[in-house]
């Protein structure tokens, strides 16, 4: 079984030979590669467990592989960094078939290869249940400067990259239906939620878009220092920077980036739109800061890459912890995103 896995894992591989940076990778005790000389190395890893963050009920092979990917992926794009080699580890139950890991690893090399990365080793161990993937991203950074989330000052402006709450939106539905239309129409009419709307939803959680190309474009603008993912919802990733930076940060709640498919689910789902937009998680959508005098020149360079202008959603101050703003008043909403552990 293990030997199967490996060799079908090798021969999936097939993008890492052609690879001139990989002089030694999978079938070897260890990878050996090339770094450049004016470049340092990245490193970020996840760790996926079935029914956790994971339901092969409604998580098809192909997805699965390519969300492995995109949660590395974004841990790259945060810095800035670009993506080069990837190292994959798995527990691996009975029962999954050939063709379940065909899929899966075709998934993962197409999100890889996206962005030129080669898959070059890992490790397979049998599990009792759950299947548990762990995928290690390293990568690379041209000169010594990359975005990090110790870098946000008093007075810089709060952008983040596309739509908020989608993904949590989407998991819920997939959750609570598995995307049965039959089951959907059981609602009153006005509740009703279209197909478009469940499909853009359950995609925004299943296959979600790294901000690679876009976290390069804001480390090489220099107008840019601090910048972090949302795999954790706008208010504990926000949160997140504003400790590390040691300053505190102000959003508006009527600024938060919540699309119509988003309202139409939540009407469904009985929950507030800004509630998932804030908490939800897994968006994997850049958040960044910038001076008031670079705002100009940063938008454009998203915009570009983005195919809209970025969302302006707050404001870096002093002090500490994240307030959301309302027509009500203020209150510090810092650490109320998802949790990845008890």
């Amino acid at each position: 079984m293990e030997r199967d896995l490996i060799a079908r894992i090798k021969r999936l591989a097939e993008s890492s030979a052609e690879d001139s940076s990989v002089l030694a990778g999978i079938g070897d005790d260890c990878a050996v590669l090339v770094p450049r000389p004016d470049r340092r190395l990245i490193v970020t890893t996840d760790t996926l467990v079935e029914s956790i963050h994971f339901d092969l009920e409604y998580f098809d092979p192909w997805h699965l592989g390519r969300k492995t990917a995109a949660v590395n992926l974004s841990d790259a794009a945060a810095v800035g960094g670009s993506p080069r080699w990837a190292l994959l580890n798995m527990a691996v139950p009975q029962g999954l078939t050939g063709v379940f890991w065909d899929s899966f690893f075709e998934g993962l090399r197409s999100r890889l290869s996206q962005y030129g990365v080669s898959l070059v080793g890992g490790d397979t161990v049998s599990a009792p249940e759950r299947l548990s993937i762990s995928l290690t991203l390293i990568g690379e950074i041209k000169g010594g400067r990359w975005l990090s989330r110790d870098s946000a000052k008093p007075d810089d402006l709060i952008y983040c990259s596309g739509h908020l709450g989608e993904s949590a939106a989407g998991l819920e539905l997939l959750k609570r239906y598995q995307g049965t239309r039959d089951t959907f129409r059981g609602r009153k009419a006005v509740h009703r939620i279209s197909r478009a709307v469940l499909k853009r939803l359950a995609s925004r959680h299943l296959d979600p878009e790294p901000r690679v190309t876009l976290g390069q474009a804001l480390l090489a603008s220099g107008m840019v220092q601090a910048a972090i993912d949302i795999s954790d919802g706008v208010a504990t990733d926000l949160a997140h920077m504003c400790k590390n930076s040691r300053v505190g940060a102000e959003v508006r709640a009527g600024e938060i980036p919540v699309s119509r498919s988003l309202k139409s689910a939540s009407r469904f789902l009985g929950v507030s739109p800004l509630e998932f937009a804030l908490t939800g998680g897994e968006d994997f959508e850049l958040l960044w800061t910038v001076s008031k005098k670079d705002r100009s020149e940063v938008q454009k360079i998203a915009s570009k890459i983005l195919g809209h202008i970025p969302f302006h959603i707050g404001r870096i101050v002093r002090g500490e912890g994240v307030f959301l703003r309302t027509s009500q008043g203020a209150k510090d909403i810092a650490y109320q995103g998802y949790e990845h552990c008890i």
